[in-house]
């Protein structure tokens, strides 16, 4: 049934789309056509012969000597009549038998031929490829994995045994490919994992192994695996992986810093250097509600305040811009001003409760890093863990409103929705913020589809797990310590392009055409960057750029200027 269902996708994907929209026009004009020769029959009927036919009767005629079948019971007996009768006869051939069968065989069934003769997929690279990422594993990481490694150009090849799977990513998604087994050493060879830049496992965590140790058989190249399972990253590091990424824990770990105010902490994005670009909540400091000018953080610390983040959105603030509870703070500056920032802001903590919708892995995650805060919690499931014996859950349907309010919702600081299905996780967020409008909500996205929808539902925080994996894994390839994580936030680095070279900020107009936001500049000799330049700063060759901006902005600026040459 896969095998149908992949061939039936076929034909609604593509140029194959637009085909289907030719065949449904020409399937309207076809009613169209029968419909005015059963009105014309009934009328001629009538005035020729005084017979008079409902429609459906007049209906049958028609497709009858359309289709040359013949006349059945009903039949002219005038010369006219018989005229009219060969003109529905000649149409229908023409119609029905000549032009609508070719339609489908030059349309549909020659170009699915076509195709399907034509692909061959990749078995091997050329000899003299190298500096390569593979990629062993599809899904919502790797794919935004994917389009960060296109924004900075990194060569990359997916190696998948799914023909299908092959097919759709070369011909739909203009994706390198090589079809074979990720764990035969004959196909590994072939796709030079020996030249290899990183080798990514996102597969099962067995499956993952059984990778790590065959490419450890044949060659030193750096493997990044993903850990489905906490347990296993021992496992996975024993099977020779460099870097292994326990996801759920990771996960779980950042939602409950989302969840609680117990200490105002900054947590670093990312370094270039001496420079540290981090973020601090808002919420649980002293600045909140306040102006960005009354707050006078830049003053009192020295930190450059570029941007804030507020429920999914990036904005550059102004003086004027308020400090709302649910915003984050993106800074520049050194680990000395982020620490003297840390102590401005002081412990803001108190006595909070904190629940947790989900005992999953991500749950248990969660509940063990408010477990050493310590923060108190609640977790809440319709099933008890059998994986997870440091913590009992309450166990009931968290979608309905009785169980939160006996968990103590309407008293609670912070609601952590975990669970590993997006509709489940849309639901609970409603059903938390209409319980109690003022609480902190941190959710789970599990598809980056559905971030917009959580938000939507109330959420303050919302963190994907493909946004997370993929920002993880490209820190990696980057050799990169931070891990970044913030959802819609991306820092990055770009030598001048040549053609801004000799200008201005202001006159190089990156902000208006890509929505990006200078933080710092790096000169060229051995001095500080230049923390938020002013506009009418000159940009010089080889002078770094260091930028914010969301994944889609940082691939626009990709697009918009060429790149220097590195």
């Amino acid at each position: 049934m896969k095998s149908i269902g992949a061939e039936l996708a076929y034909f609604f994907r593509g140029r194959l789309r637009q085909n289907l929209k030719v065949l449904c026009l020409y399937g309207l004009f076809l009613v169209a056509l029968m419909l005015t020769y059963a009105l014309l029959f009934d009328f001629l009927m009538w005035r020729l012969e005084g017979r008079d036919f409902s429609l459906m009767a007049s209906i049958y005629w028609v497709i009858t000597v359309m289709t040359t079948l013949g006349f059945g019971d009903i039949t002219f007996h005038t010369d006219l009549g018989y005229l009219f009768a060969t003109i529905v006869t000649i149409s229908g051939v023409v119609f029905l038998l000549i032009i609508l069968p070719f339609g489908m065989i030059s349309l549909f069934l020659a170009p699915w031929i076509e195709q399907r003769l034509r692909y061959h997929p990749t078995l091997e690279l050329d000899e003299e490829t190298s500096g390569h990422v593979l990629i062993f594993g599809m899904d919502p990481i790797t794919t935004n994995l994917i389009r960060k490694l296109k924004s900075r150009m990194i060569s990359f090849v997916v190696v998948t045994p799914d023909h299908q799977q092959a097919l759709h990513l070369e011909e739909e998604e203009n994706i390198r490919v090589v079809c074979g087994s990720p764990t035969d050493q004959e196909v590994l060879r072939r796709v030079r994992v020996s030249q290899a830049r990183y080798v990514i496992a996102n597969l099962s965590d067995p499956e993952n192994a059984n990778l790590c140790l065959t490419v450890r058989s044949m060659a030193k190249t750096p493997i990044a695996a993903i850990a489905n399972d906490p347990e296993h990253v021992d496992l996975l590091r024993l099977a020779g992986a460099n870097q292994v990424i326990p996801l759920p824990r990771i996960l779980g770990r950042y939602l409950a810093t989302r969840a609680t105010t117990c200490g105002a902490l900054a947590h670093v994005l990312d370094s270039f250097g001496a420079l540290q670009i981090a973020e601090i909540p808002v919420y649980g400091t002293p600045f909140v509600n306040q102006t960005l000018a009354e707050a006078c953080i830049r003053q009192r610390t020295g930190l450059a305040v570029v941007a804030l983040w507020e429920r999914g959105t990036l904005q550059f603030p102004t003086g004027d811009a308020i400090l709302h509870p649910e915003a984050l703070m993106i800074l520049a500056g050194s680990r000395e001003q982020l620490e003297k920032l840390e102590q401005l802001a002081g412990d803001q903590s108190r006595e909070e409760l904190v629940l947790i919708l989900g005992h999953g892995r991500v749950g248990c995650a969660s509940a063990k890093f408010l477990e050493r805060k310590p923060v108190p919690f609640i977790l809440i499931d319709q099933l008890a863990n059998p994986d997870c014996a440091d913590h009992v859950a309450v166990i009931g349907d968290a979608t309905g409103r009785y169980l939160l309010k006996q968990a103590g919702i309407e008293q609670a600081q912070g609601v952590i929705v975990t669970t590993n299905n997006d509709s489940t996780n849309i639901f609970l967020t409603l059903s938390s913020r209409h319980s109690n409008p003022h609480i902190r909500i941190v959710a789970r996205a599990n598809d980056d589809a559905n971030v917009e929808q959580l938000y939507a539902a109330g959420a303050d925080f919302v963190v994907s797990n493909a946004s997370v994996g993929a920002s993880i894994l490209s820190n990696v390839l980057e050799s990169k310590e931070s891990v970044f994580l913030t959802e819609g936030i991306s820092v990055f680095r770009r030598l001048i392009p040549p053609e801004l070279v000799g200008k201005t900020i202001a006159e190089s107009q990156i902000r208006p055409l890509t929505g990006c936001s200078i933080v710092a500049l790096e000169p060229t000799d051995d001095s500080p960057p230049l923390i938020v330049p002013p506009p009418e700063q000159l940009l010089q060759a080889d002078m770094g750029l260091i930028l914010i901006g969301s994944p889609q902005q940082e691939a626009l600026f990709a697009e918009t200027f060429s790149p220097a040459d590195r």
